[in-house]
This record gives C-alpha cells, sequence and structure tokens, in this order.
C-alpha cells in the first residue's frame, strides 16, 4: 500500500492498494457520447398499439387506424426537452411490425394510413423535430414481426436488414443510438397464419447486424441485442433501478453468470457495457387512457436519476403519445419538474473550506476502463460517504449538509492503472434533498409544488 497526490477536485487526494489486471474500456463511439453526448434520454412508444390499446400487437390490426389528427413532432420534441431528454430513440416499428415510415421491404407501413393522407413519414418527421429542436435522434426496429408473413424464414431476415439499412443508410442523418431488445418468436398473426412461430438462435444473425450497423453510423451506440460487442446492457428491470455500486465492467453476455450480474456487473468482467435504465414515464409503454393518473411524478423521476445516472448508467425514460399523437399535460408536468429539481440540485457549487454541502458528485476518467474499487469522502476526519465503484458517474445525497475544513476523497483500492477522479461538492435546499430522498411513485406533485413554481416564475 502507498500513498499518492492526483488531481480531482478541492481538498481531496487518494490512499491506494493496488490490484493489477487489465480492464475493459469503452468503444471509441461509446467514449464520446459518454464524454459529450447525454445521460439522460427518451424512448418514444406511438403506433397502432395506441389506438388498440395494446402493449404488444398481435400483427392484425388495421392500418387505417393510426390517425393522429394533432400530431406535433416539435411539440412532442419540446415537451422531451423541458424534461431535459438530450436524445430521442423513436420506436420506428414494434413486435406488431407496423412501421411508421413509408417502408419498400412490407405493405404494412404507414403509406396505408390515413395519416398525412397516405403520404406521411412518422420518423423522418421527428427525425427532422430532433435535429431542429438540438436533441438527439436514435431508433428502435422490433426484430420480432408479428404480422410479417415470412416470420421465421431466412426471407425475413433479409427483410428486417433492408429496414435498418433503410433508416441508418443516410437518409435520415447521423443516428446516435440503436436499440435492440429480446422480445422475439410467439404467436402471431403472420399474414393470416395466425398460429406460434419459433425461431432458432442467431435468427437474426446479430453479428452482422452490427457490423453493418457501424458501417453506415461510425458513430452510433448500440443497446443489447445480447452481445459483448454492444455499447449498453439492459439492468435486468425496467423500473430505472440500478445497484448502488453498479459498474459498466462486465461479464460477456455469453458467459455463465451473466444474467445474474446484469444490474451490478463485476469488476472481474471482460466487457464495458453501460447499464441503460429504461422505464415508462406512466404505467405502460404505449399510451391507455385508463393508466391516467399513474404519471411518476417529478420528485420520484430525480430520485431515478440518481438510482441510474447517479449509480454510473443512463436514463432512458418511456414518452407516449395519445391517440391524437399529442403528450398529455400530466406528463410534460412531470418531466417539466423533473428538469427544475435536477438542476437545483446542482445549482451552488461548494468550492471552498468551510461551506455547506449535501450533494456530491464523482466521475472517472475512463480511459482505462473502471479502475476504483472502492472509495470514502472523510469530512474532518470522519466518513460521510463511501462506495466501491465509481465509473463513469456517481451522485449522492446527504440526508443533512456537511460543513468541514478539511474534506479528503480516498481511493481505498483500484486497478493498477488509477486515471484522475473529478470530485464536486454542491448545496441544496435541504427540503428538496428530503422530497427526493422520500419520493415514492404515489406520494404525487405535492412534494414538487414548490419547484414547478420556481421554474414557472423563472421562465
Amino acid at each position: 500500500m502507498r500513498k499518492s497526490f492526483i488531481a480531482l477536485g478541492v481538498f481531496a487526494f487518494v490512499l491506494f492498494a493496488m490490484s493489477a489486471y487489465a480492464r475493459p474500456v469503452p468503444s471509441k463511439a461509446l467514449e464520446q457520447r459518454l464524454k459529450n453526448g447525454p445521460e439522460i434520454i427518451g424512448i418514444l412508444h406511438f403506433g397502432l398499439n395506441t389506438y388498440t390499446d395494446k402493449e404488444w400487437g398481435y400483427g392484425n390490426a388495421n392500418a387505417q387506424l393510426f390517425a393522429p389528427e394533432k400530431f406535433d413532432a416539435e411539440k412532442i420534441v419540446d415537451a422531451c426537452k423541458a424534461g431535459g431528454i438530450g436524445g430521442l430513440v423513436v420506436v420506428a416499428k414494434h413486435h406488431d411490425g407496423f412501421c411508421l415510415w413509408p417502408t419498400k421491404t412490407t405493405s404494412y407501413n404507414i403509406s396505408r394510413s390515413p395519416f398525412r393522407s397516405g403520404k406521411g413519414d412518422f420518423v423522418r418527421e421527428m427525425c427532422e423535430a430532433c435535429r431542429k429542436g438540438g436533441i438527439k435522434f436514435g431508433v428502435y426496429i422490433s426484430p420480432w414481426d408479428r404480422n410479417n408473413a415470412d416470420y421465421a424464414s431466412e426471407k425475413y431476415v433479409h427483410t428486417y436488414h433492408e429496414q435498418i439499412k433503410e433508416l441508418l443508410g443516410g437518409d435520415y442523418g447521423e443516428i446516435f443510438e440503436m436499440w435492440f431488445d429480446g422480445a422475439n418468436g410467439g404467436t402471431g398473426w403472420y399474414g393470416g397464419a395466425d398460429e406460434n412461430r419459433i425461431i432458432p438462435k442467431d435468427y437474426y444473425r446479430f453479428g452482422e447486424i452490427f457490423q453493418f450497423v457501424r458501417e453506415l453510423q461510425p458513430m452510433i451506440t448500440i443497446f443489447d441485442g445480447g452481445r459483448p460487442d454492444s455499447d449498453f446492457r439492459w439492468p435486468g428491470n425496467e423500473r430505472g433501478l440500478l445497484d448502488a455500486n453498479s459498474r459498466a465492467t462486465t461479464l460477456a453476455p455469453c458467459e455463465e453468470g451473466y444474467r445474474k450480474q446484469l444490474n451490478t456487473g463485476t469488476a472481474e468482467g471482460s466487457c464495458f457495457l453501460v447499464c441503460e435504465a429504461d422505464f415508462p414515464l406512466r404505467r405502460g409503454w404505449f399510451y391507455h387512457e385508463s393508466e391516467r393518473g399513474t404519471t411518476k411524478n417529478s420528485a420520484y423521476l430525480t430520485k431515478l436519476y440518481l438510482s441510474s445516472v447517479g449509480n454510473g448508467g443512463t436514463m432512458n425514460i418511456g414518452i407516449a403519445p395519445n391517440k391524437e399523437g399529442v403528450i398529455v399535460e400530466e406528463d410534460i408536468r412531470a418531466l417539466r419538474g423533473f428538469k427544475i429539481m435536477k438542476e437545483a440540485m446542482f445549482s451552488k457549487e461548494a468550492t471552498n473550506a468551510g461551506e455547506e454541502f449535501n450533494v456530491v458528485t464523482l466521475e472517472e476518467d475512463l480511459s482505462a476502463g473502471e479502475q476504483v474499487d472502492e472509495w470514502a469522502i472523510i469530512a474532518d476526519g470522519k466518513g460521510i460517504l463511501w462506495g466501491e465503484s465509481i465509473g463513469r458517474k456517481r451522485i449522492r445525497l446527504l440526508k443533512e449538509p456537511v460543513a468541514a475544513k478539511n474534506i479528503e476523497l480516498v481511493i481505498k483500492k483500484h486497478g493498477g492503472n488509477l486515471q484522475q477522479v473529478t470530485f464536486r461538492r454542491y448545496f441544496a435546499d435541504p427540503s428538496l434533498v428530503a422530497a427526493i430522498l422520500e419520493a415514492s411513485t404515489t406520494s404525487g406533485e405535492t412534494d414538487t409544488a414548490k419547484w414547478m413554481t420556481k421554474g414557472k416564475a423563472e421562465d
């Protein structure tokens, strides 16, 4: 064991024991995303499911149902920006197979709907609105297709690959993230067959997909797909929750034990896959009128921000327009209040000795991977915070403010190639901190009324 000093922030030093083994590092695209990209994104679910009141459509709904009379892509983007969302993944095709762009690969697409008199392109309108609004644009194209008669055959695999190429080939500009998930194979309409179809392992040929996706979009990041060459992994829940010591360092998806450490990762892992903590703003991913009143309140969204971004991951909020193509007011209000509360946490940085603080952020230079294995913050000789990993970011709130002359960040253990760790302190209104720490999905907006009022006064 030895002592070393490193540029970390105010009144900070490092005390560490080294354990020598190489740590995996992020891909070049992910490294740039972590440095400059959004830490909060959204995923937009809208389609025939919105009109049939389903989460997973069967593939037999009439395309004529899709008729959002008040849809305005710029207003949706504005609502997302008001919530601090910096990138939006648009569900261009869900499991029902209905494509929200005029694809050449299937007739089951938006051109068969009344939208824009059959000449519309929902994906393009969202893409253009994102660029105009200054947020990143991404897509999700479901591998499973419960409408396509060729599903489970080699012909459908070609169709699916072509759908991806249509959206990533340049006509829709730069794509910051491509989403994949594990929902595939089962019952479906399948062109009228109305049967159960099971697909073989590696049916979609994701290795081939990843290769051409990155050729078409060199700086794209990829979510899941169950592959070690992804950039993001699913954390094992759709509640936005990560373990306090969750790591991007993880076993490879093909390794035994991978699923057991989905949420936590492991310092001995061979892959660098950041947890993307996804959850719907409402109870379901698509809009359902029966779920009115289930929107997560602003304080709880801020608590989920601490659980996701504050535990080394990214935050992905499910956004769902209604049948008119509009984000309803309760959702807009919750998102807007979330941004106000989040920004209020970091509005006053404490940079001098003796200044009160109750919010702490830690960030690790990831050029050598996640090196920190154990850390503590000492205030005037007393430990006030501690943990294992740091990685991209840790955010910690203190129930009571602390004022100390000497603040030390102690790195007790690391992987042997420690890079710079940035340590910052902030003072937030104690009533805000209490509202966030005590928030629940059932606490309502009363806890955040003060901060909503504050935000309106500053507009």
